[in-house]
């Protein structure tokens, strides 16, 4: 059984170093989730982090404490805690999509509805975490 956390925060970068600072968590992240045998998917816009994150127990809740106060985030939303059979994800996926209005324009309405319709977000989200890895060359 996996655990999952399924988030979406407001990126506190700024947009002249954001490029720069998006390649060292890509590198970071690789290494460190291959270490902890974590998957998932995370999206940035410019505006927006939003990351499924799965993996055992104590890993995803040891990434989830470091995104929380890690000061490049703010006004984190969980959309989703859970536990699941298999994987989402087979692999590591992190991808920049900035400039891009259509998925932060998807993030802010999945991030509205959040508080009145909790599972249709999750539902939402996790479809655009899986549409975008689908149609993204690593």
């Amino acid at each position: 059984m996996f655990s999952t956390w399924l988030y979406s925060s407001v990126c506190t970068l700024d947009r002249a170093e954001a490029g720069e600072a998006m390649r060292a968590i890509q590198a970071v992240s690789q290494s460190r989730n291959a270490t902890l045998d974590v998957t998932g998917a995370l999206i940035w816009t410019g505006e927006r982090f939003s990351q499924f994150i799965e993996g055992p127990a104590a890993s995803v809740a040891a990434l989830r404490q470091s995104i929380l106060s890690d000061p490049r985030h703010r006004s984190a939303l969980t959309l989703e805690a859970s536990t699941a059979a298999r994987r989402a994800f087979a692999g590591w996926w992190a991808v920049s999509s900035a400039g891009t209005s259509f998925f932060e324009r998807e993030l802010k309405r999945i991030c509205e509805q959040a508080g009145t319709r909790a599972e249709d977000s999750a539902r939402d989200l996790k479809a655009l975490l899986m549409e975008f890895v689908r149609t993204t060359d690593r």
